[in-house]
């Protein structure tokens, strides 16, 4: 019963950030209106296998690692930084490329592959979903999980993650949002590419403090 009370208060803590507005929303979002429903679907599946990354580091003691040595939470922040600029430049950079979407034809085995690495990439490379996870994991387990807790965590994880994630890949992947997207591509995908560059800047210059 502990065991339960543990899991479902994590959880429950866990979901009030996952449906908080951010890089991977963006993400997701974006890919499931602009590319396609399955490459929305990668994507999603992406960031819950990235969460479920970050589960098992917090288990193994993500927290103390990051207040005991500033130096890997400062790289932590670097490589986020500049994942995200790179995320960042390369929307920005496609804005006026003509969009051919992937409804004409399935998407391949690569571009299924591409779009979930950079969803999982997204994830485990954001420092503030790593720490979230660490100080949720140190308030909230006891000093010595269990072992049916520590096996259950990151698959609940996977699935809290990626139900989230597939319902705005998949709510937005419909008609209506794609062609709202397809109207407004260039200035979509403009604003996409600033929010996504200006998270990359906020934490090279906090990772400079």
């Amino acid at each position: 019963m502990e065991t339960f009370t543990t899991l479902a208060s994590i959880l429950a803590v866990l979901f009030i950030g996952v449906i908080s507005p951010g890089p991977s929303f963006v993400l997701v979002a974006r890919t499931a209106i602009g590319s396609s429903r399955q490459a929305g679907v990668a994507s999603a599946v992406g960031m819950a296998a990235g969460a479920c990354v970050l589960s098992v580091v917090a288990l193994l003691g993500l927290h103390a690692l990051l207040q005991q040595v500033p130096l890997a939470y400062w790289a932590l922040k670097l490589v986020g930084g500049v994942y995200l600029l790179y995320l960042g430049f390369k929307i920005w950079q496609g804005t006026k490329t003509p969009l051919v979407l992937a409804d004409a034809g399935p998407l391949t085995q690569a571009g299924v592959r591409r779009h979930f690495l950079i969803g999982a990439g997204t994830m485990v490379s954001n420092p503030k979903a790593a720490v979230v996870y660490g100080v949720i994991f140190a308030a909230l387990l006891p000093h010595t999980p269990s072992l049916a807790l520590s096996l259950a965590l990151p698959p609940s994880v996977f699935v809290l993650e990626g139900s989230w994630y597939l319902l705005v890949a998949l709510a937005l992947s419909s008609a209506r949002p794609r062609q709202t997207y397809l109207r407004a591509k260039t200035a979509i995908d403009r604003v996409t590419g600033v929010v996504l560059g200006l998270l990359g800047i906020k934490l090279l210059l906090s990772s400079s403090q």
